[in-house]
């Protein structure tokens, strides 16, 4: 594609006509992975500013830059815009030919939910025959035979893009993708086009980012405002913020929870032994399914799941047939089996609403003690680790407070603001909970303590397959490590 092209799409010019007639070969931010023809695009981030890179980009081959200032001294043909992030978007949606206008696209925003809420539609879509695209914090799946692990619950514009049209291209007939309030505020998705998006739920988390909980939910709605014109808006009424949303809502909506008024009404939730019962009434019809997901909280997850699915024409009677074949995410109430008699659940609930959740759904299936394990990441939201603690103190008979990810932060001083916390809630080290900085170590305490009927959450890292500590970062498996600690215990 010609540079011309681009410099139309960004709203751009550029005095060089040779420039513009310049071939290029790709879109790239990051100076390390520019290659020859590529267009730089220099954005600003929190730790490093892609204007101090033009001269790494075109010794890797970049062919231009894009920059919202002048940067002297660089051979590099530049191209002023007043915001690259915006123009690199723009420009990434030019380049792959808008791949989001060559199928139905399915957003889905919230603090809560956004994971398995994808995961199901995913899995509602395929069983419907409808090959279909995910985009998400666990797995990027472009089509049935290529899932990749993903890094950012939304990608990079430029990286977003391509994968679209790799699914485009790979005959994909819808797709359905996380979009985080990080990714809206940053334009990372200007430009893309939703046919349904969805809204959870929100609660507080990346305060440290948006400020308070209006900038936060402003960062939320602007996925309704990058819909398609025909697009529909599925939201959770039984969230105050959702209930706001609907309000400013113009076109067709679909509403999901409890209240009498939705169209995806929840009007039961019975925990099984290793599985859950749920009834709905999809716009009056009464849908009963057994389905394998564990905790109160997937009813809303479910629900919002079945309104994507009205949404693309699928039918109530299809909802009943298909919901208990749906399979629980990855670290998300994720059970732990070596024929033990007792339950292990591996979640990633790191915030306080979501342990708060997570413990009420552990308790649905625990005859015995509920054990809690609990710490908090570093580098981020410092006001909710004393909330952490005193949920966990509160909600389980038996809390463990230990180490999550400390990225820079000195563990121990994560450790002492959890603590606050239980000692708010009435904790008595040695009664009601221990300290084990050391995670491994402290789910194998965990494990030691376990009897019949007992139930151990282990809370805060979920899918993640790796722990990132001052010194830098290791492989660490939540499961891995339980699993080990249960064979050790004599259990296969």
């Amino acid at each position: 594609m010609r540079l011309t092209s681009i410099l139309g799409a960004i709203g751009a010019s550029c005095a060089e006509t040779d420039i513009r007639r310049t071939e290029m070969t790709g879109l790239t931010a990051d100076s390390r992975e520019a290659g020859q023809g590529d267009l730089f695009f220099a954005v600003e981030g929190a730790s490093a500013d892609g204007h101090d890179y033009l001269e790494q980009a075109q010794k890797k081959g970049a062919v231009a830059a894009v920059v919202s200032r002048n940067v002297d001294g660089c051979s590099l043909p530049q191209i002023l815009v007043p915001d690259t992030r915006e123009a690199l978007a723009l420009a990434a949606c030019e380049f792959y030919n808008h791949p989001s206008e060559s199928f139905p696209l399915i957003g889905i925003t919230g603090t809560n939910g956004k994971t398995t809420v994808a995961w199901l539609v995913h899995q509602l879509m395929q069983r419907r025959g409808i090959c279909c695209g995910l985009l998400g914090t666990i797995y990027n799946v472009i089509a049935p035979d290529d899932a990749q692990k993903a890094g950012l619950t939304t990608a990079m514009p430029h990286q977003v893009q391509r994968m679209l049209a790799q699914m485009r291209d790979r005959g994909n007939r819808a797709a359905v993708m996380e979009v985080s309030s990080h990714a809206l505020d940053q334009k990372r998705t200007m430009g893309t086009r939703y046919q349904v998006a969805v809204f959870t739920n929100l609660t507080p988390d990346h305060l440290d980012y948006h400020t308070d909980m209006d900038s936060y939910f402003d960062a939320k709605t602007i996925l309704f405002k990058e819909m398609s014109k025909t697009g529909r808006s599925v939201v959770g009424l039984d969230d105050p913020w959702g209930e706001k949303l609907a309000g400013m809502i113009d076109g067709p909506l679909i509403s999901f929870g409890r209240r009498k008024d939705c169209d995806i009404r929840i009007t039961g939730w019975k925990p099984l032994e290793n599985s859950s019962e749920i009834e709905l009434e999809v716009f009056g019809r009464k849908v009963t399914a057994e389905v394998g997901l564990l905790g109160g909280f997937n009813a809303q997850n479910i629900a919002a799941a079945c309104g994507v699915a009205v949404a693309m024409g699928i039918s109530a009677d299809f909802l009943e047939e298909n919901i208990p074949a749906l399979t629980p995410v990855p670290g998300r109430m994720e059970p732990v089996l070596a024929g033990q008699n007792f339950n292990v659940l591996v979640d990633y609930a790191h915030t306080p609403d979501a342990l708060d959740k997570a413990l009420d759904a552990a308790r649905e299936h625990t005859t015995g003690k509920l054990v809690s394990i609990v710490g908090c990441g570093g580098d981020r939201m410092k006001e909710k680790r004393a909330p952490m603690g005193k949920i966990s103190l509160s909600k389980a008979d038996f809390t463990v407070v230990t180490s999550d990810n400390p990225r820079s932060e000195n563990p121990k001083v994560i450790i002492e603001q959890i603590l606050e916390g239980v000692s708010q809630g009435g904790g008595r080290e040695g009664e009601n909970y221990i300290v084990e900085p050391d995670r491994r170590k402290a789910i194998h305490a965990a494990l030691e303590m376990m009897a019949d009927g007992d139930t151990l959450l282990i809370a805060g890292k979920g899918h993640e397959d790796y722990q990132i500590l001052p010194t830098g970062t290791i492989h660490f498996d939540d499961r891995e490590v339980a699993r080990e600690k249960l064979g050790e215990l004599g259990f296969k």
